[in-house]
């Protein structure tokens, strides 16, 4: 009796990291936050420029140099990436450092914004009518700095498990994590300054 041999064809499986994907689904449901966001603004200047209840106002400067910081960050966040790729790891965890010093530097550059518009009587609570505009710019800030205070966790995470030897080219998901988020927000930021900047 002939009987039939069977090949099982190996099956080729793709597995992302639960991380990575859940990440990518947060910085997704994020985007559109914040679309919903610019959208609003969009839509509810025209009437309430019409109504006289928008106020035309400068962004503080503090709001740019947290733009620059952002980039200087990513910077350094994607030299402590390669050199964790690489085993490098004393200079990415000093990389490490310097951007979450850089990323708590953005938070206090923030803060000093909103002091600014405080000081120029554009506030959030108790706003004048007029003050529509402001309303919008401080959802907007404070909302996106909360996103940034999540990365900053991320990065001292990170940075810890490096000090651990934790963080090496065999074990990059959570680098490749915190990597992925710090580039979002930081870019996440830079259009959000220049939509605000131009569209005021």
């Amino acid at each position: 009796m002939n009987s039939a041999i069977k090949i099982k064809q190996p099956q080729e499986t793709y597995r992302v990291a639960p991380a990575k994907f859940n990440i990518w689904l947060f910085m997704i449901a994020s985007s559109m936050l914040f679309a919903a966001f610019v959208s609003a603004y969009i839509v509810h200047k025209p009437d309430a420029q019409a109504k006289s209840l928008w106020t035309l106002f400068d962004l503080p400067v503090f709001f740019t140099y947290s733009a620059i910081t952002a980039v200087i960050s990513s910077i350094t966040l994607f030299i402590a990436w390669r050199a964790a790729k690489s085993d490098e790891l004393g200079l990415n965890k000093s990389m490490l450092g310097v951007t979450l010093v850089l990323g708590i530097l953005f938070c206090v550059f923030q803060y000093l914004g909103w002091q600014t518009l405080i000081s120029q009587g554009l506030t959030f609570v108790n706003a004048k009518p007029e003050d529509i505009s402001a309303s919008y710019v401080w959802v907007i800030t404070i909302i996106h700095a909360l996103h940034v205070l999540g990365g900053i966790v991320l990065l001292a995470v990170t940075l810890a498990r490096a000090i651990q030897f934790k963080v090496h080219k065999k074990s990059m998901t959570l680098m490749s994590v915190t990597h992925t988020y710090w580039h979002f927000v930081g870019l996440l930021w830079i259009y959000l300054f220049l939509f605000l900047y131009f569209a005021r």
